[in-house]
């Protein structure tokens, strides 16, 4: 990012922060254009980290594009954050699933963005809480991106299928902290709900986004543009 955009961005958080009521807050990037964002991408960031780890996959996406990196609501300390605790998940990412969802509506109205073009995409467990938002608010997303994730322990899918988000799965076959199987259970579930999934398995990879994991999600977000 250029000096200029990043003077920009730092005036969009802190306006957005000092003028928003939701309880989520974040990172801001605006479209490396220069122009009006067509597209809104939301990125939740996984256990233990906060809104720059994401951050890089700016360098991914359309220019067109609006990038909003979200912290987890639940501080670890140390700048540490996670979007839910073990103890009480299920709780957790309910909750979690709902701030997302007050932070997704208030951005695409103050930016006019449609739900058609509007993703949300995260990492481990902001995966999980994507998954949330994917099966309970379907109508106000275009696509979802999983990065290493799993389905939640307790699964609310949404009665509305009038409009179902495009379902992009990453994973590492090596993954030891979330077996690939769970993203394979969650991408076979998706599809009996009538979701189009990309299930993309990457060979020698951990628990960790690659450069040809970007490469192909790069290209799904062209091809969703597309297809509107």
């Amino acid at each position: 990012m250029n000096f200029r955009n990043l003077i920009c961005a730092l005036i969009l958080i802190l306006a957005w922060v000092t003028t928003s009521h939701a309880a989520l807050t974040g990172i801001m990037l605006p479209p490396s254009s220069g122009t009006a964002p067509k597209h809104l991408l939301i990125l939740l960031h996984g256990y233990g980290s906060n809104a720059q780890d994401l951050l890089p996959l700016a360098d991914w996406i359309p220019e067109d594009t609006l990038l909003v990196s979200l912290t987890a609501p639940i501080s670890l300390g140390h700048d540490r954050h996670a979007w839910y605790r073990h103890v009480t998940a299920e709780h957790d990412i309910l909750s979690a699933g709902e701030q997302v969802e007050q932070r997704l509506t208030q951005l695409q109205q103050q930016f006019q963005i449609s739900p058609a073009n509007t993703v949300v995409g995260g990492f481990s467990q902001g995966a999980v809480v994507s998954w949330q938002l994917a099966l309970t608010h379907p109508q106000n997303l275009g696509g979802v991106a999983l990065f290493s994730g799993r389905l939640p322990d307790k699964i609310q899918a949404s009665s509305e299928r009038s409009a179902l988000p495009k379902i992009f799965i990453g994973h590492g076959i090596d993954d030891k902290r979330i077996p690939i199987k769970l993203a394979e259970q969650a991408a076979d579930y998706a599809k009996t709900q009538g979701y189009s999934v990309a299930l993309h398995r990457y060979p020698a990879m951990q628990h960790e986004i690659s450069r040809v994991e970007l490469q192909d999600f790069k290209q799904w977000l062209i091809n969703l543009n597309l297809q509107k």
